[in-house]
């Protein structure tokens, strides 16, 4: 049954939902080749998509509301662990709106806002580090950069230097995708591009997208487990490091998440997490204690690299298991009916309206080879849309 939605949802729905897809496209190319930054990259892009939006649509709460969107869509994807791109795309989309609210639609507004979104990346990986491997990790870094300080004869250099110097090129990077941004959506509204409206086989505003899978168990007491067990594991672990005490409970736990909770193993196997894990202990092994030959503490920073590791496995395992139980259909109901259900009814246009945007999407080779004409195409396709959302909800 269709409820009345604002036009302010509807076309959040459609940025959400188009910077989803443009994640995913962008996103596994970036992944895929491995090159570095690329969550740097990924969120300067993003920074330029939903500028160039607000050019087309003047709306206030447009960008939260599709980083909200946007970001419930990637927590909703199999493989995904919560904490980390459903947060990190609404810090982004949250710093963008603040600026804007605050200071106005003008291009200072957005040029801050642009800045805002980038610098929230930084506090959003140093939180996601804090809290995978604790607050041993500020010793390392620390450590380390007086290593390197050494070896190259920075005697007078400071790590507030070098702080500095990286929030400069992040402020510099988010001026120049918002000022792109900007560009792209006044030239956006200006051309006319011949685009094929699109057509969905089924009606978008079914919530059909969140049917769990009918294999799937699903019990609020384990919800409530994982969400106790998090915080529980964290402090035996700083209380008793790597003895008995806290190995065991941790131990048992976690064989209990990859009997359960199957698809955990595949998150956990892949190479990549691990050398990881095998970096971080290496450099705690190495700088948890300043580096001296004649220092007996030295092992005490491996047995941190490990605890480390260990609390890393535990983060990653709970929320990969809470992600699973934050389905249960008692859950998503109640959800349905916060704020008349204006989200939730949102979501559903977008998700289900995904594998058509994607299909609709310029694919990897038409965006680097034509990156400016890609985005306008995809800035173009949301007009389409919203007209395309409309037509169903009146019928």
């Amino acid at each position: 049954m269709k409820r009345p939605l604002k036009e302010i949802w509807l076309k959040a729905a459609v940025a959400g939902g188009i910077w989803a897809s443009f994640e995913i496209i962008v996103g596994s190319m970036l992944h895929n080749l491995h090159i570095p930054f690329s969550g740097t990259i990924l969120a300067s892009l993003s920074i330029v998509l939903m500028m160039a939006f607000l050019q087309i649509w003047n709306e206030s709460g447009l960008i939260w509301r599709a980083g909200l969107i946007c970001g419930l869509m990637k927590s909703l994807s199999p493989s995904a662990v919560i904490l980390g791109p459903m947060t990190g795309i609404m810090m982004e989309a949250f710093f963008m709106e603040i600026m804007i609210v605050i200071l106005g639609r003008n291009l200072g507004a957005y040029l801050l806002g642009g800045i805002a979104a980038m610098l929230s990346t930084i506090l959003h990986k140093l939180a996601s580090l804090f809290i995978l491997y604790g607050s041993d990790l500020v010793s390392i870094y620390l450590n380390l950069f007086r290593f390197i300080q050494k070896q190259m004869g920075m005697a007078d250099a400071e790590p507030s230097e070098l702080i500095a110097w990286i929030l400069m090129v992040y402020m510099l990077i988010g001026s120049l995708a918002a000022l792109l941004g900007t560009w792209l959506g006044k030239r956006a509204k200006k051309e006319q591009m011949p685009l094929e409206a699109p057509v969905l086989s089924e009606d978008p505003f079914l919530a059909n997208w969140a049917d769990p899978d009918p294999r799937q168990k699903f019990r609020m007491i384990l919800l409530l487990l994982h969400l106790l067990m998090i915080p529980a594991m964290l402090v035996l672990i700083n209380l008793y490091g790597l003895k008995a005490a806290s190995l065991l409970p941790a131990g048992i736990y976690l064989a209990f998440l990859l009997l359960y909770y199957k698809r955990i193993k595949f998150r956990l196997l892949k190479p990549f997490f691990w050398s990881q894990l095998i970096l971080m202990t290496v450099l705690a092994g190495l700088f948890w204690h300043p580096v001296d030959p004649d220092s007996q503490a030295l092992p005490n920073g491996w047995l941190v690299g490990l605890e480390m590791s260990l609390r890393a496995v535990l983060i990653v395992s709970t929320f990969s298991a809470f992600s699973v139980e934050i389905r249960n259909p008692l859950v998503t109901n109640a959800l349905s009916k916060i704020g008349s259900g204006s989200a939730y009814a949102a979501l559903s246009l977008a998700f289900n309206s995904l594998p058509a945007m994607l299909d609709r999407s310029a694919d990897i080779k038409a965006f680097l080879r034509r990156p400016l004409h890609s985005f306008l195409r995809l800035i173009r396709e949301a007009e389409l849309w919203l007209a395309c959302y409309e037509t169903h909800l009146k019928g």
